[in-house]
């Protein structure tokens, strides 16, 4: 039930009127026009309001006590009947500023249970009360509440307004909580609602005025309330002072009554001093199930997990929630090189970085029908959600003129790939939204016509300023009107799919000043006592290299990382190590250093990535690919990858203490030299009769291996050969005098004595 009032002598100033009508009028005007005097921001620069008598302790604990029994009620009726009996008392009495803060939190209360329109009501009351006893903090901060839950105009225009004069609800409700801790600095409830207002707000923010209030409170009796002390340390860290914030929240997880939200608040703001020390805060948060914690975890969360990944942590608990957690951000920091927690600890650097450049000032947003992406974000527009999913982009654009709309573009170098976004401001210069084509700029007749003629002159200009972005913009900028047809849909085509990955993926890419010059290459053969044995063989060649004199010669630190996750995403192996290279003399340009490194993987399809480092600033992060391990249990025939070698190149391994197979990482082989070739046949039983095939053909021409597109083979060779038992090593010694310089493919087919057959294959290339 719904309490109606239709008059009431306002502020004992003997006009009937309308409390509501009053106060919103004053809402729409300047505050220099207001009866009651200068605006509130010109108060702030005056300083603190001195009391002339201070509300008793006894009153305020009254307040308390019968806030709480409000908080139970939720019945209006029984509220209609409390709120006549005090307006009653009003009538008597109506000088009493205590019966006006209890019928302003009776207003509140039943606003609070659904009646919106009765905020106003509690305005008028709390107003009342502040004219009667300014100096009580009580008066003020109930009209900060009220004004908070009145909210602004639903008339843009209005709203505008009210936000361009100071007058939207966050800043009327900062200003009233101001007043609150002016008349008294010990204040808890107006510090800690200022502060949480202050980093609500979007515009006019208070953020410093807070942050000063809760520093002249820490020599009040206010410094030791653990809600004070959480919000000092969300204020200090808002404002950039992590150091501050971490004491405080160091300080509430030891007075606090939440110790998991103090856990979270912790670990964020050791994160954002750049270290890894808020792992162990952040993993213990996330064990508790305190409701307010886990919100929290989840929101953090929500900004890059997949609906899947949401839904697995909803239906978890405690301590597996936390272990969620920890897979969540491991498995990123594995797929990309980094180590434990450094994702972790991105993605709430990204996070306040988004929230100071990207957040949204209006929750009110229109999408223009070329704007294909919708977020759904209440927080960030869209270049906020690209960069929390993906980090500073490699390199941005823009470009302006009289009419035009706001626009940006960014590219993320990627080694599969780059991507390459477009935000447009049309009706909110604060909100740029993603759309798929550049000249999406010119409006969706500007971007429609230019597909039927040639490029305009503002289209010539936006390419210019997009040139240096993607090879494609040279493209229409140089090709001719048939040419550029082709390279518009390639373009629209380029920028659908980076929303597409872009929206749906997130990424930590390792970035490098100066790239390496670096040959791989990979194969699985061998095994341990378990698995297959993984090798990756590497070059370095010497013109991309830049050592350190030492009196040993010169030094080449090498680090290699490398991640291996199988066909359900699950990181199986894993290597991260740095390897010193010494030389007597720098390494000439056209020579390469040479390595490898080995690794056990389980069979199957898996997935590999391998990031290269010489140095502080040289790196080349390799594309990820995929390869096979068959089974080398011996339990089933088997055929292992093929490993084409050279001596020269000074890359082995010893499979046993008399078998060495090398390995040449560059790929390359003189014609005038053989090539070693070695492979492993499983699970044929010693002694059972086996036929080998080796054929070379050259690269192209319709396909590979059945395939050869109809070419005659450059090399065929045949074997028949007995097992030596489950595992059968094999090396073979191809002469490569007959083949002319070029690319070439060597397939390997071993066929069974019951005609089951077993095919590898590899490339190499020749030279004369």
């Amino acid at each position: 039930m719904e309490l109606k009032r239709s008059w009431r002598v306002w502020r004992g100033r003997g006009v009937l009127t309308s409390p509501r009508h009053t106060r919103q009028t004053e809402r729409m005007i300047p505050g220099f026009l207001r009866r009651k005097g200068a605006p509130l921001f010109l108060l702030l620069l005056i300083g603190v309001v001195h009391p002339l008598a201070g509300q008793s302790p006894e009153d305020r604990a009254a307040l308390e006590k019968f806030r709480d029994s409000l908080r139970a009620v939720d019945d209006t009726t029984a509220l209609v009947k409390l709120e006549a009996r005090l307006i009653d008392v009003a009538k008597a009495d109506r000088d009493n500023a205590m019966n006006h803060l209890r019928l302003g939190f009776v207003a509140l209360r039943t606003a609070d249970l659904g009646s919106q329109s009765r905020y106003d009501d509690a305005a008028g009351e709390f107003q009342w009360a502040t004219d009667l006893q300014p100096q009580w903090p009580w008066g003020w901060y109930g009209v900060g509440v009220a004004e908070d839950g009145v909210g602004d105009s639903q008339i843009s225009l209005v709203a505008g307004l009210q936000a361009m004069f100071g007058k939207d609800h966050l800043t009327r409700a900062a200003n009233a909580y101001t007043r609150s801790i002016q008349v008294d600095p010990s204040f808890v409830q107006g510090l800690v609602e200022l502060s949480a207002t202050a980093l609500r707000q979007r515009i006019n923010i208070k953020i410093d005025v807070a942050r000063e209030a809760l520093r002249q409170a820490a020599s009040t009796s206010a410094s030791s309330s653990p809600a004070v002390l959480l919000y000092r340390g969300r204020v200090e860290r808002e404002v950039g002072d992590i150091d501050s914030a971490v004491a405080a929240f160091k300080t509430y997880i030891e007075k606090g009554d939440n110790r998991s939200l103090g856990q979270l608040e912790l670990a964020r703001a050791l994160f954002l001093q750049g270290t890894l020390d808020g792992q162990p805060a952040y993993y213990e948060g996330a064990a508790s199930d305190d409701p307010v914690t886990v919100k929290e975890y989840r929101s953090d969360l929500a900004v890059i997990a997949s609906d899947s990944a949401l839904a697995e942590f909803d239906a978890l608990a405690g301590p597996n929630r936390a272990g969620f957690l920890h897979r969540f951000w491991s498995e990123r920091d594995r797929s990309d090189l980094r180590k434990d927690g450094e994702r972790l600890r991105e993605h709430y650097r990204r996070i306040y970085y988004a929230r100071q450049h990207f957040q949204l000032v209006s929750n009110n947003r229109h999408y223009d029908i070329i704007e294909r992406y919708r977020s759904g974000s209440r927080d960030y527009d869209d270049r906020g959600i690209i960069y929390i999913r993906h980090g500073e982009p490699n390199a941005r654009a823009t470009f302006s003129r009289p009419g035009m709309e706001l626009n940006e573009s960014w590219r993320y170098n990627r080694p599969d790939g780059e991507l390459v976004f477009h935000f447009i401001a049309r009706e909110d210069v604060q909100d740029f939204k993603l759309v798929e084509s550049l000249f999406d700029v010119l409006g969706f007749e500007g971007a429609t016509a230019i597909r039927g003629t040639d490029v305009s002159l503002v289209a010539n200009e936006l390419l210019l300023s997009r040139e240096k972005l993607s090879p494609v913009y040279s493209k229409l900028l140089g090709g001719g009107e048939a040419a550029s047809q082709r390279y518009l849909t390639e373009e629209r085509k380029m920028g659908r799919e980076s929303i597409l990955i872009g929206t749906t993926t997130d990424s930590y890419e390792l970035r490098y000043p100066r790239s390496l010059e670096v040959n791989t290459s990979v194969a699985v053969v061998g095994r341990d006592s378990v698995n297959g044995l993984l090798h990756l063989s590497y070059a370095l060649r010497g013109s991309s290299l830049q050592g350190v004199a030492s009196p040993r010669g010169q030094v080449y630190p090498v680090r290699l990382r490398l991640s291996i996750a199988d066909a359900r995403g699950n990181t199986v192996a894993r290597v991260d190590t740095t390897r010193l290279f010494v030389a007597q003399v720098a390494v000439p340009e056209r020579e390469f250093l040479v390595g490898r490194v080995s690794v056990p993987v389980p069979a199957g399809r898996l997935s590999y990535r391998v990031a290269l480092e010489e140095g502080d600033d040289r790196g080349l992060l390799m594309t990820p690919d995929t390869i096979t391990a068959g089974d080398f249990s011996g339990n089933s025939f088997t055929l292992s990858d093929l490993v084409l070698g050279t001596p020269m190149a000074r890359v082995f391994w010893r499979p046993t203490a008399d078998d060495t197979v090398y390995f040449n990482p560059i790929g390359t082989f003189r014609k005038s030299a053989a090539m070693d070739l070695y492979y492993e046949v499983y699970g044929l039983f010693q002694g059972a009769g086996y036929k080998t095939e080796v054929v070379v053909a050259k690269d192209g021409g319709g396909g590979l291996f059945g395939m050869f597109g109809g070419k005659k083979a450059a090399i065929k060779l045949n074997f028949e050969d007995q097992a030596e038992g489950p595992l059968t090593r094999v090396h073979r010694s191809i002469g490569l005098e007959k083949l002319s310089g070029g690319k070439y493919w060597l397939e390997v087919t071993v066929t069974a004595f019951n005609g089951s057959q077993q095919r590898s294959r590899a490339p190499f290339e020749v030279r004369e």
